[in-house]
């Protein structure tokens, strides 16, 4: 993914998580624009109508799984580059994030500045 990334969607029940991740990426780019969203539900509906250069979905929600969303939205023909949040580094999990063409990589919670930095800046 060479394209430059100015919005990203969060999409995971865990607050803490969100600080942290807003802190830590506003930190190394200041202007990028943060959506956060706890209701997997919540953010299915924002995303029919609006764009995002990416997606954090985490895997283990109580509403819903990151993979029934994704399911859903392959089934609404919404196309955004997805990136799998997740606290364990399950090789299933893993097998099955490449299951989806959306899903670009897979990135163990919580996010560290060094994956952050590559993740905003991907080398050209």
């Amino acid at each position: 993914m060479n394209k430059a990334i100015n919005k990203i969607i969060f999409v995971d029940d865990d607050k803490i998580q969100h600080m942290i991740n807003k802190k830590n990426m506003l930190r190394i780019k200041p202007d990028l624009e943060l959506i956060f969203f706890q209701n997997p539900f919540s953010a299915l509906e924002w995303l029919e109508v609006n764009t995002t250069d990416l997606l954090l979905l985490d895997i283990n929600m109580p509403e819903m799984s990151g993979w029934e969303f994704l399911d859903l939205l392959e089934q609404k023909k919404i196309h955004v580059p997805v990136n799998m949040l997740s606290s364990s580094i399950d090789p299933d999990d893993i097998a099955k994030s490449k299951d989806y063409k959306m899903v670009e990589g897979f990135l163990v919670k919580p996010l560290q500045v060094e994956v952050i930095e590559e993740l905003l800046n991907p080398l050209e």
